[in-house]
């Protein structure tokens, strides 16, 4: 087989995987794109206007497209054209380099950081009593047979149970991930007891995920990566040569780091109730319902949880009203005032991008993911179940109307981020600093504390397991731990705030007719 030919193979078997790849960047990137404009029509909407409606695709060459006015959605592609055409002009004495090197790592930050976002769950299906025996007599392993006995474009979606035709004398149930698999299944070679003669039958889920990379670690990735976006901003600060501009990266360091700690406690607080790092698998354990009718998203158990982490990811996107990186009032732009073109253009869509995943990922954590509510009664195949596994369907459709679910959810919590911009002012740096460290970080460790003697009791007292999914009493002790953390909150801060000197206050102007 030659290096063409191989190529070839490996395109065919993993098609799916490159198509969804392509696919979902390509739509990221055009609701980037589109980003701009609902911005500015949400902006029309909360300022009592129309907003860009008038701009279509005639790109002023086409006259018979001029009557078309397409709801203003061709402004997108004439910002982005203005943008590519406009001068880039470098500024004297910034770093050639550095100044180049900014605005390209923050969006490749956010291109890379949605790999793991478990888009639509998965496509399998369920394979029951597989003879692996012709494959075991000629010379392979159980872990090749196992492969073997897989299509090439599939992967195995869940554990594998091995048995023969003589009783259940050896079955063995695989609990550790699949990614180890093989080195289980050698590991337990002499559990197994696989008989020289006789049929050794396999039963497994295989297909493919609607997911880029399933990384059992999906969480900490997001984490990690979206937080090297804050070098962008301080290496475009510094490159600049300006001081507004440095300024601007020192005070986005000390947002984005402030928000980093109760960020990453509140998402302590999901890990610490499921077990999991699994973005895939946390989405899930909140397929189904309570009583049958309430959906099992963790925003009716911890709503505190999800105030917080909704706060933590505007202020690392140094959206409004944490935007005082930028602050054109006081830095006249901030970190990217020396910026133009296109080298402008990349920060402007890394802040949208981070958008996008930061709420997509809120959608995952608090929302159910691609779990559509109430519709999967009527449709069985948005339930999933193949292989008693939820997440699994075994309809190409459903697959694709989850993924719709799942960015409806996330365009909804885009609204909140703009909805919050347009209406709340911009907050102080000592504000803001304030926010973080005397108010949502303690309660960030608070909700970690509470949650870890929830899961305690709801283990040691109503030996309850939060790891496959919470049960509406489990969700009850939940949701009465962030009560009481509420509460805490609450009376500490009357505790700590009393006789305190209030800051906002009027001062006489000597000479102004406003004193």
């Amino acid at each position: 087989m030659g290096p063409l030919e191989s190529i070839l193979n490996w395109l065919l078997a993993n098609i799916h995987w490159i198509t969804l790849t392509f696919v979902m960047h390509m739509v990221v990137l055009g609701t980037v794109a589109y980003m701009i404009l609902f911005e500015r029509k949400v902006a029309g909407w909360a300022q009592d206007r129309i907003g860009p409606n008038r701009t279509g695709f005639d790109f002023g060459i086409l006259p018979f497209l001029k009557k078309f006015k397409f709801w203003g959605m061709g402004q997108s592609f004439a910002d982005g054209l203005k943008m590519l055409m406009k001068e880039d002009f470098r500024a004297p004495g910034t770093d050639r380099w550095l100044f180049s090197i900014a605005p390209l790592s923050m969006i490749a930050v956010v291109i890379i950081s949605i790999a793991v976002i478990p888009w639509g769950g998965s496509f399998g299906t369920r394979h029951e009593a597989v003879d692996v025996r012709p494959m075991l007599d000629a010379g392979k392993t159980l872990p090749e047979a196992i492969r073997a006995s897989l299509p090439p474009s599939r992967k195995l979606l869940s554990d594998v149970e091995v048995f023969t035709l003589s009783g259940v004398a050896s079955t063995e149930q695989i609990k550790q991930p699949i990614m180890t698999l093989d080195r289980q299944i050698r590991q337990k070679g002499e559990a197994l007891a696989i008989p020289a003669s006789g049929p050794v039958l396999v039963s497994y889920t295989d297909g493919w995920r609607f997911q880029i990379a399933n990384l059992n670690i999906g969480v900490l990735f997001v984490l990690a990566v979206l937080s090297l976006a804050v070098y962008g901003v301080v290496v475009g600060g510094y490159a600049s040569n300006n001081k507004y501009s440095f300024l601007g990266g020192l005070r986005a360091t000390a947002n984005m780091i402030s928000y980093e700690i109760p960020l990453g406690l509140t998402i302590l607080c999901i890990v610490l109730l499921f077990s999991s790092l699994d973005l895939g698998q946390i989405v899930t354990m909140q397929a189904g319902y309570w009583f049958g009718v309430i959906p099992k998203w963790n925003i009716f158990a911890m709503p505190l949880v999800f105030v917080l982490f909704l706060v933590c990811i505007h202020a690392e996107a140094n959206r409004a009203p944490f935007d005082i990186a930028e602050a054109e009032q006081e830095l006249v732009g901030g970190y990217h005032t020396e910026y133009s073109s296109m080298r402008f253009g990349l920060f402007f869509l890394a802040e949208y991008a981070g958008m996008v995943t930061t709420s997509a990922v809120c959608v995952a954590l608090f929302f159910g993911g691609w779990h559509a509510p109430w519709i999967d009664y009527l449709w069985k195949g948005l339930g999933g179940g193949v292989g008693g596994d939820p997440s699994v369907t075994d309809s190409i459709l459903a697959g694709i109307a989850r993924i719709g679910v799942f960015f409806s959810k996330t365009a909804l919590i885009l609204f909140i981020f703009l909805w919050t911009r347009w209406s709340l002012p911009r907050f102080r740096f000592d504000q803001i600093m304030n926010l973080a460290w005397k108010m949502l970080i303690p309660i960030a460790i608070m909700l970690v504390i509470g949650t870890a003697i929830a899961v305690f009791l709801i283990h040691a007292v109503l030996k309850g397991d939060t790891t496959d999914g919470l049960s509406p009493i489990e969700a009850a002790v939940l949701l009465g731990m962030n009560g009481l953390v509420i509460a805490l909150a609450y009376a500490g801060g009357a505790f700590f705030t009393a006789g305190m000197k209030e800051t906002n206050h009027r001062i006489v102007v000597p000479e102004s007719r406003y004193a």
